[in-house]
């Protein structure tokens, strides 16, 4: 088996570096470093039987997947001595979304970034997300870790995104790899945003879950009467049909937020200005860090529907739907109401970024014109009707769900729960599929003969090759050397993951985005402390940066640092 050996030695100097970081770092490091120190000598204790560990968008509230799966957990007395951890990012503003489960027991909230988030992370038995934890997550071999993600994917993601190629795939694609159990609402999500976008095809080691969205279970069988007890305790009212204007993120990266503030408040205003104001109320759902600007405008904020809302639960109250990319449109077909796409950018978006589904599919009016969204406006609630205007747009509707619902009968909570709690995993459900994905028909993702419960075919039988780049001592020669070995390689025999060390200047971001599409690439992060470099080290390394991936050859470019050979043979004895 190939062994490799460091090209640039350590030095006696830097060896003594090493050791004085580690002696005098506690006192030194941030307070989030230290919390992820936290988690590193966490992970050392048992794991915690019994335990779940939920997150939604990054700690915004009890929301989404994780909440449809944590309350059927609650309801269902087999799980009574279950104890369910929730992350948290701010307290307070998410306290009327805790304060519903504050009396039981059985249910911990803890705010994100704190050492007891470290610690049940670290430590809980099951870990559900619909988004991803942090760079410095490793997911324990005793740890059950089942990502839902948030949505069905209507906008070009992961890495077939075009101008973020790699900062867009790099967080999901680790924790993908990561995960023992991947949620998938349809045939449609599977191939398109798992297989394809994020590269799971031929490396995923998990199970693939094809069992429609916990979430719209409340759709199935909502309660509306505890949804609109909800909003009124938030002095929302609820005493005319509810209009939703959702618009979806508009942004290049997570937390740069790419709105004219003026011109959103005239065009909810020309909206407000267009309805039946006697029998419907106009409301909006907002990203959060746009909620954060409206709420202090006093024009806009008593329109707002707090984040703290769950989405689904809201839907289910909602009479007409605005909205643009946001898969939130996905789960509203389940109501059979009027649907508006509003798209002022779609010109933007279908030359640039990118959308899976065609605008022509869509089962509403497709416009980038105020004046047509308002008229439709008028057209559902003074003139005409929702049932006129629903007419044109019948068999689209039924079109569409025939591929993207089929799955949501109002039971996938009790399916997951009797996959992975259960431990009732049906082998004989494995289905192995191959097929050309280079176009998108979206009429071949209607109903299939067979689901996949369980399904892992993304096998491809190719080798696996992973392939490390170190940003940080290569040359430029060395860039020309990994294009030229990339060039070579014949793609239908080998699928090939490059791992490059994290980066943030521009020239590694164009040279990384433009290498060719069949590379998977994946971003190493250093850990913001020193730790002995033991062998249990590196596997936890591995488990860190690679998730449950094994790979059948590795090879460098470039210079080897001590730390990457040592990485590479760790990855080669698993």
């Amino acid at each position: 088996m190939k062994k490799f050996k460091a090209t640039k030695k350590p030095n006696i100097l830097s060896q003594s570096k090493h050791l004085v970081k580690r002696l005098v770092q506690p006192g030194r490091l941030s307070r989030k470093d230290k919390g992820k120190l936290v988690y590193f000598e966490a992970l050392k204790e048992p794991v915690l039987e019994n335990y779940v560990f939920y997150e939604a968008f990054a700690g915004l509230g009890i929301l989404d997947h994780p909440r449809a799966i944590f309350k059927a957990l609650l309801e269902d007395s087999t799980f009574q001595d279950f104890t369910h951890v929730w992350s948290i990012d701010n307290l307070e503003l998410a306290s009327f979304n805790t304060e519903e489960f504050s009396s039981l027991d059985n249910v911990i909230i803890v705010l994100k970034g704190s050492n007891e988030y470290y610690e049940y992370l670290a430590t809980c038995k099951y870990l559900i997300a619909n988004t991803t934890f942090g760079y410095f997550f490793e997911k324990r071999n005793d740890q059950i870790y089942i990502n839902t993600w948030h949505g069905v994917p209507t906008k070009v993601m992961g890495y077939e995104h075009a101008v973020e190629r790699v900062e867009n795939a790099r967080g999901p694609a680790r924790h993908f790899l990561s995960a023992d159990y991947l949620l998938s609402s349809n045939r449609f999500m599977t191939n398109i945003m798992y297989r394809r976008a994020y590269k799971m095809d031929g490396l995923f080691e998990g199970k693939l879950l094809e069992i429609g969205s916990p979430r719209c279970d409340t759709l199935v069988y909502p309660d509306k009467e505890a949804v609109l007890e909800k909003l009124e305790a938030l002095g929302i009212e609820t005493d005319k049909k509810i209009i939703l204007y959702a618009p979806t993120w508009k942004g290049n990266l997570y937390d740069q937020l790419n709105y004219n503030v003026a011109e959103f408040k005239e065009l909810v205003q020309k909206f407000a200005g267009s309805i039946n104001r006697k029998d419907y109320r106009i409301y909006l759902r907002v990203h959060y860090f746009l909620y954060r600007i409206l709420a202090e405008d006093p024009e806009l904020q008593d329109m707002l529907i707090p984040f703290t809302i769950d989405t689904n639960e809201l839907l289910s109250v909602v009479d007409v739907l605005i909205s643009d990319y946001s898969s939130i449109f996905f789960d509203y077909l389940l109501m059979d109401k009027p649907i508006i796409f509003y798209v002022p950018d779609l010109e933007q978006y279908e030359s640039g970024r990118g959308l899976y589904v065609p605008v022509d599919s869509l089962p509403g009016l497709v416009t980038s014109n105020k004046r047509e969204a308002c008229a439709a406006l008028t057209k559902i609630t003074i003139s005409d009707g929702p049932a006129a205007y629903m007419k044109p747009y019948v068999s689209k509707l039924e079109a569409m769900k025939s591929w993207c619902t089929y799955n949501e009968d109002g039971h996938a909570c009790m399916r997951l729960i009797h996959i992975v709690f259960g431990d009732a995993l049906d082998p004989g459900n494995d289905v192995t599929l191959r097929e050309d994905l280079s176009e998108i028909h979206l009429e071949q993702y209607s109903r299939p003969e067979k689901s996949f419960y369980g399904f892992d075919g993304f096998d491809t039988g190719k080798k696996r090759l992973l392939l490390c780049f170190n940003t940080r001592v290569n040359s430029p020669e060395h860039y020309d050397e990994l294009e030229d070995y990339l060039s070579e390689i014949d793609y239908s025999e080998t699928d090939v993951t490059l791992l490059v060390t994290s980066f943030k200047d521009e020239f590694n971001k164009q040279f990384f985005n433009n290498l060719p599409e069949e590379v998977r690439i994946l971003v190493w992060y250093a850990l913001p402390f020193v730790t002995p470099e033991t062998q249990k080290f590196y596997r936890q390394e591995i488990r860190r940066t690679l998730g449950n991936v094994h790979f059948d050859e590795v090879e460098f470019i470039g210079e080897i640092t001590k730390y990457w050979a040592s990485f590479g043979n760790a990855v080669l004895d698993l």
